[in-house]
């Protein structure tokens, strides 16, 4: 004798089937998202080297929950990428800060550069922003009104190295971060205390060196 099939009611049929159309839509939204993302970011790359206004790294989308970005795993590299566009309108070789907007602009820059340090899982993007918060330490050494105090100027030097340090621990191969701490050293002769000036064999190309010994000289900040 057989057994009779039941058979599932039309309503549930039609639900089921609306839930697999639904699926595949997001789907394709989420694909056609990934498309724009992995476009988008090299051609602002390519804009941002060129001086040009760029999207702001982040394309159009389509699919919800930012589903696209969040499967791709870029939005470490999108702040980072914003946080450079703030390097360059903070002018930090600019070493007259009389604009309110300015200083704002690059308070504003330090905190991207500590949240990246603090959070971002790249140690080499941590190594980068750690190495800017070093050069801003400068910036703000360069415009700090030489009569102000003294402590003061002398905290902002030790803050740079201090970033500089860890920019090396964190990627020893960021060269840029050994010669500006060299750099720095031989600059801040007399203005930084003694352990921090010749503590720790700055000179150049000695064991464990820290500063430009160690990697390819630049120029610099």
């Amino acid at each position: 004798m057989s057994r009779r099939i039941p058979h599932l009611p039309r309503e549930l049929l039609l639900l089921a089937a609306a839930g697999c159309f639904a699926l595949a839509v997001f789907l394709a939204l989420v694909a056609v998202d990934v498309t724009r993302w992995r476009t988008a970011i090299p051609a602002d790359d390519v804009r941002f080297a060129a001086g040009a206004p760029t999207s702001g790294w982040r394309p159009a989308t389509l699919s919800p929950f930012d589903a696209g970005e969040r499967l791709l795993a870029v939005g470490d590299d999108v702040a980072f990428r914003r946080m450079l566009r703030q390097v360059r309108t903070s002018r930090l070789l600019d070493g007259t800060v009389s604009d309110p907007k300015l200083a704002l602009n690059r308070t504003e820059l330090n905190e991207r550069l500590e949240e990246i340090v603090v959070r971002d899982p790249d140690p080499v993007l941590r190594s980068r922003a750690s190495s800017l918060l070093g050069v801003v330490s400068v910036a703000a050494w360069n415009s700090a009104p030489a009569v102000g105090s003294q402590q003061d100027r002398s905290e902002l030097l030790l803050s740079a190295v201090a970033n500089f340090e860890q920019a090396i621990a964190l990627d020893p191969e960021n060269d840029d971060a050994k010669y500006n701490l060299q750099l720095l050293l031989q600059r801040g002769e007399g203005l930084l205390p003694t352990e921090a000036a010749a503590g720790r064999n700055p000179s150049a190309g000695g064991k464990g060196s820290r500063g430009a010994g160690a990697g390819s000289p630049g120029s610099g900040y």
